[in-house]
């Protein structure tokens, strides 16, 4: 598969931005967006939240939001810009299907210096909600991406993952979570409390980014934390060998010879300070049955079954196919269940 930053598009795109493409293409174009924002917090002053944060950005940009939370909320989006004269915004009534979170217009009729000069219209129906936040990012990066060149008219954010969204999907990441304001915000919370936990995450979300995902944050709070954590999220899952197999259509000369899935952390996102004190956990390694994730798991989704816990643990448990733990350390262990899936955070104890 080609590197993100071998794509040639994405190549051409940092050649537009004047950014030398011979380097880390993605590198090079994240760090520009970066410095944008810090250049326009420096000329609009200290900046506390990632809430005001975006405020400062959409105002720079001319972008102002429109949110769907409910079906009437498209007709109302349309027929507020129709009546200014913005007719494209009638194709949005077919442009909103299960695929599509958000889209971006460029006004025809907006003064050259309005705050909406582009409108970015974001879906927070159903499951779409959770990805609400990141979504607002996602065109934001279009936004700051955008070549003096290049015309813009419409954009359209999809399921779709062509190389140019999944370098958004960089720049959102790194941009919705502000270094300068959240490593800060992040440090503070965890000194002020002793430690990292899912209820101070929720804090610093309330504070901070309250239309973000608790998920969102919390992988932000743990990677950003100024003590070993390792963020997971544990769901049932198969061995790269055995999902390959599955994947061949081979048939199985017996019932029992097909591979079953296993709880396994899918997604394990350690910090840097992890890797350095020995805490650690593989991604899709299976997780142990002594593990609270796992009785979390088997819990159920009952309405009386717990849909959290914490424990102490050792890393002895947690075993690679050939038996080899990946440590022996004491940590903590707070997991929550979610829908199809456990997510945890895992802490020095």
């Amino acid at each position: 598969m080609t590197r993100l930053s071998d794509e040639p598009e994405i190549a051409t795109l940092a050649s537009e931005l004047g950014l030398d493409w011979r380097l880390n293409a993605v590198t090079e174009i994240v760090a520009f967006c970066v410095a944008k924002i810090a250049k326009w917090i420096k000329e609009h002053g200290p900046v506390a939240t990632i809430a005001e944060l975006e405020h400062v950005v959409c105002e720079k940009l001319g972008l102002t939001f429109e949110e769907i939370r409910e079906d009437d909320d498209l007709e109302r989006i349309v027929q507020k810009y129709v009546a200014l004269g913005e007719y494209g915004f009638a194709g949005l009534r077919h442009d909103f299907d299960e695929s599509t979170f958000a889209a971006v217009l460029r006004r025809k009729n907006a003064e050259p210096h309005a705050s909406d000069q582009f409108v970015a219209v974001v879906d927070c129906r159903g499951p779409k909600a959770a990805r609400a936040f990141f979504s607002r990012w996602h065109e934001i990066a279009h936004l700051l991406t955008l070549p003096h060149q290049r015309q813009f008219t419409f954009h359209r954010s999809t399921t779709e993952r062509p190389p140019t969204e999944r370098l958004m999907d960089e720049i959102a990441g790194e941009i919705g979570f502000y270094d300068p304001i959240f490593r800060p915000a992040v440090a503070d919370a965890v000194r002020r409390a002793g430690t990292l936990t899912l209820d101070v995450v929720g804090e610093i979300r309330q504070l901070h980014c309250p239309e973000a995902s608790f998920q969102a944050t919390l992988i932000a709070c743990a990677t950003r934390a100024p003590i070993p954590a390792i963020y997971v999220e544990a769901e049932m899952a198969f061995k790269k060998q055995e999902l390959a197999h599955i994947r061949s259509g081979q048939g199985d000369l017996f019932p029992t010879d097909r591979p079953k899935a296993k709880l396994r952390a899918r997604v394990a996102v350690p910090n840097e300070i992890a890797r350095a004190a020995g805490l650690r956990i593989d991604r899709n390694m299976q997780v142990p049955e002594s593990s609270v994730i796992h009785s979390l798991w088997i819990a159920g989704d009952g309405s009386d079954d717990p849909v959290h816990a914490e424990t102490t643990e050792n890393l002895t448990d947690w075993k690679h196919s050939d038996g080899e733990a990946v440590g022996d350390l004491d940590v903590r262990v707070e997991a929550r269940r979610v829908p199809d899936k456990v997510i945890a955070l895992v802490t020095v104890a």
